[in-house]
């Protein structure tokens, strides 16, 4: 199965706001430059949004992306603190009470999603939490894909010529930091898409014949991976058992179960083993 695309996680999440809130309709987009193209939809009447551009600081969305943080209007129609830009769009898919709420992606404003209703509503912090929730849910999710994309053309940029002591300590980081990420997120498949890309990173600088041969020999559980990531940049055990939210002896039976694999007498030998082995950078 394909990765699901910005697109397709943004329709994912106007679907999850208009089956899981008490709005009728729901509808967004992402930014490109100064404005965004609303493209996705869930419960709507009419095709009257669609394509509706909508720019900072002009209209409810507008200023939901400026002041960066959800607006709500109970009377759209007669609202006096809004521009009325989009009226024709927005009356005319029959909009009557409005929560506009801005994308945050790693502190960047990358979109917007609406929450709105056919019918008069009562300003409610207790039904917009919801919406709010899932709005930021998809922001997390894209500042994960904004990083690890980050850190993969920095990888392919240092491919090549061969990476300095310097360049390569420094992947190890991003490596394990990449490794600590995973382990923090509580939702499986992008946990797993994390790992992946992990194991993609060593294997692109993990090369040669022997380490190729010998890599289907050894499998390292994804915990193993993580607590051996941490031993290699030289965390304790205690350190590292708080970066990925384990109990000591946890970590400690981990790094146990992964030098028995390798046939390390020691922490540090086990590192090196797994390095050889295209296991990690």
């Amino acid at each position: 199965m394909s990765e699901p695309s910005d697109f397709d996680l943004i329709q994912q999440a106007t679907r999850e706001i208009a089956a899981s809130t008490g709005f009728s309709l729901s509808f967004g987009g992402l930014t490109s430059g100064i404005e965004l193209t609303v493209n996705a939809f869930s419960g709507a009447r009419t095709g009257k949004l669609d394509g509706l551009k909508v720019r900072k600081e002009r209209g409810l969305g507008g200023l939901a992306m400026a002041q960066r943080s959800p607006r709500f209007t109970r009377d759209y129609e007669h609202s006096p603190d809004i521009t009325h830009d989009y009226d024709g769009a927005v009356l005319g898919e029959g909009v009557v009470s409005l929560l506009a709420i801005p994308i945050i992606a790693g502190g960047t404003l990358r979109g917007l999603i609406y929450a709105g209703s056919h019918f008069l509503v009562e300003p409610d912090t207790a039904a917009a939490r919801p919406a709010v929730a899932i709005a930021t849910a998809l922001g997390n999710e894209l500042a994960i894909r904004d990083e690890v994309t980050r850190r993969m053309l920095a990888l392919r940029s240092n491919q090549g010529g061969g990476l300095s002591p310097v360049a390569e300590e420094h992947l190890r980081e991003q490596f394990a930091q990449l490794r600590q990420l995973a382990a923090t997120v509580s939702d499986r498949e992008v946990r797993q898409k994390l790992r992946d890309i992990g194991r993609g990173m060593s294997e692109a600088l993990c090369s040669g014949a022997d380490a190729a041969q010998a890599r289907p020999t050894v499998q390292l559980s994804p915990r193993e991976t993580d607590v051996l990531s941490c031993v290699a940049l030289g965390y304790s055990n205690a350190r590292t058992a708080a970066l990925l939210s384990l109990t000591e002896q946890t970590v400690k039976g981990y790094l146990g179960s992964a030098m028995k694999k390798l046939d390390a007498s020691s922490r540090f030998t086990a590192v090196s083993t797994a390095r050889k082995l295209g296991l990690m950078p």
